[in-house]
């Protein structure tokens, strides 16, 4: 009997010793996945949604700029005074009167320019580069505040645009040829309301510079469209069923270039006859 419970005894620990080695064996492999899927909660300074904190983080990590104020496109232009009965030398004068087919109640901001000219202007990076551009002057006479946005587009005989560009060099040399007394604005400045001119006799006028550095030497007739003197437009069914198509109320200024492509002169730039129109463009 002794030796039957010996031997059941040894075989009961052997059998116990083959169980205990596979168990702590899965014990020590779930302890290491634990770790390892879960390290935020085994290093200290955890937060309490379990993410661990930075080692590496240092104080001006936290640090934010300021928030960008937001833009206010509708800035109120700063008019200048003038004369209501003030000759503008050879300046031309736009007719703001209602066409036939401009539906009632549109307002048209008054508009008058010079003819284009040239200017040369030292651009850095592009040296010394012929600039054409219009001046011109904008009154409110409507009576209420109008958004007052341009649009400046020259477009050739060949069809070819060229929009009205950025050149902040040139508007200073502009202004001394023009009127140094009077600030012109260029492309960038020039966005933002007109308030109405109240006064009598008195007309509140915005002075403007559009330029264009780029355009067809070659061309002998060329248009400068516009847009931004009127809210009047139309809407022209597509041709192929799908949204209409808008065109807005624009003025179209007509030029004459008489001269080859290798010596411009601004002389002889003229304006055609008309020299302009109202167009739906």
């Amino acid at each position: 009997m002794p030796i039957f419970h010996r031997g059941r005894s040894d075989r009961t620990a052997r059998s116990l010793k083959w169980v205990a080695v596979p168990a702590a064996a899965i014990a020590t492999i779930l302890a290491a996945h634990w770790t390892i899927a879960s390290p935020a909660a085994q290093e200290p300074g955890a937060g309490q949604e379990g993410k661990a904190a930075n080692k590496f983080a240092k104080p001006q990590d936290s640090e934010r700029p300021p928030p960008i104020p937001p833009f206010e496109l509708d800035q109120t232009l700063k008019t200048v005074p003038v004369a209501r009965d003030r000759t503008w030398f050879n300046a031309q004068m736009v007719s703001t009167a209602l066409e036939p087919n401009d539906k009632q109640g549109i307002w048209v901001l008054d508009f008058s320019f010079y003819p284009v000219r040239l200017v040369t202007v030292e651009i850095p990076g592009k040296g010394r580069r012929q600039i054409h551009y219009l001046y011109y002057k904008v009154v409110n006479r409507t009576g209420k505040p109008r958004k007052f946005v341009p649009q400046f587009v020259m477009v050739n005989e060949n069809q070819q645009r060229f929009e009205d560009e950025v050149v902040p060099e040139a508007v200073p040399v502009i202004r001394r040829r023009q009127d140094p007394s009077i600030p012109a604005l260029g492309a960038v400045d020039i966005d933002g309301v007109l308030p109405p001119t109240t006064r009598k006799n008195v007309d509140d006028a915005v002075f403007g510079v559009a330029c264009w550095d780029r355009w067809d030497p070659k061309s002998d007739r060329f248009s400068i469209y516009v847009r931004g003197l009127s809210n009047g437009y139309k809407e022209i069914p597509s041709e192929s069923g799908g949204k209409p198509i808008v065109r807005y109320k624009t003025l179209k200024i007509d030029f004459i270039r008489r001269g080859d492509q290798f010596l411009l002169n601004e002389r002889e730039i003229e304006l055609a006859d008309p020299p302009y129109s109202w167009v739906y463009w």
